[in-house]
């Protein structure tokens, strides 16, 4: 897993780039919430990037099929954490999603604050009950709060994953650029939200956000 974090105008980059699918394990959560950590302490806005052509396809699945059910529930309630964290992060989180975006990937898009992704050609949503599996609450609290009332049933009940516009519209992204565009289109969104006075904005979002994020942590 190659991780980056580069600082710069006040702006934290977060880059995360496997080769593959960008699979969530316990090693990039630690990296993620270091990151964090340090963007709090440095930066006015940050920024996710999964590498080009890629963001997140899930947790990682040499857990989550190993029959070790400690260490599955261990990654999930860490996953949550992390989802909790930057649902309330201080600073405006901006997703620059290539690629995929794939259960918990599209949770991490739910917990951004703004979202930019692919026009086509990429998937993005939920397909836990597909699988046989039920969103975790953490997951289902933040669906109902960031995606559209007339898109629920389809993204939730019936696992229906989108691309593009319909993504948009579904509320798992905020704009559908050209992949050359989508990092230069997040970067630029970051450089106005980081003009925002700090301490109104990290107040703002948690009165918005708290009801959700006290049922996410039930």
């Amino acid at each position: 897993m190659a991780f980056d974090l580069k600082i710069e105008n006040d702006i934290a980059l977060i880059t995360f780039d496997d080769g593959k699918v960008n699979a969530v394990g316990f090693n990039l959560i630690e990296q993620f919430n270091k990151a964090l950590d340090e963007a709090e302490q440095h930066a006015n806005a940050v920024v996710f990037h999964g590498g080009e052509g890629k963001f997140c396809g899930g947790f990682d699945l040499s857990v989550m099929k190993s029959g070790d059910e400690e260490k599955q529930n261990k990654l999930v309630q860490a996953g949550a954490d992390l989802i909790v964290r930057l649902y309330g992060y201080p600073l405006p989180v901006i997703v620059a999603a290539e690629g995929h975006s794939i259960a918990l990937g599209a949770i991490m898009l739910m917990a951004a604050d703004l979202r930019i992704g692919k026009d086509g050609g990429t998937k993005y949503g939920l397909n836990e009950t597909a699988i046989g599996m039920v969103l975790p609450p953490f997951g289902m609290e933040l669906a109902k709060a960031r995606l559209s009332l007339t898109s629920q049933t389809e993204a939730l009940l019936f696992s229906r994953i989108f691309e593009g516009k319909e993504a948009v519209k579904a509320g798992f992204l905020d704009a559908a650029v050209p992949q050359d565009q989508v990092l230069r289109t997040a970067m630029g969104y970051a450089e106005k939200l980081k003009m925002l006075p700090r301490a109104a904005f990290a107040e703002s979002k948690i009165q918005l956000r708290k009801a959700t994020i006290e049922k996410m942590k039930d």
